[in-house]
């Protein structure tokens, strides 16, 4: 497996422990803060497919970190 394929499963792995520990306690912060933190994975540890050339897909990887921390920020996640 692949980094980049590891990333990607970490990322999913949070995001629904996240949704689960939202639901449990009826805290819909909790995957608002996921999203924070799947952003800051990838910004701070760019990976990219072995398709792509090093300085696009670093590129590429910031902007995905900075899309998953935007949605993060702007989504209002509210479990009632």
């Amino acid at each position: 497996m692949t980094a980049f394929k590891k990333q990607i499963l970490l990322g999913v792995i949070l995001v629904i422990l996240a949704n689960i520990l939202a639901f449990a306690l009826h805290q819909g912060l909790f995957t608002n803060i996921a999203w924070v933190l799947y952003g800051l994975l990838w910004i701070v540890h760019p990976v990219y497919p072995e398709q792509m050339d090093a300085k696009k897909g670093c590129l590429a990887s910031w902007l995905a970190g900075a899309v998953c921390i935007l949605i993060g920020l702007m989504t209002r996640f509210v479990i009632s």
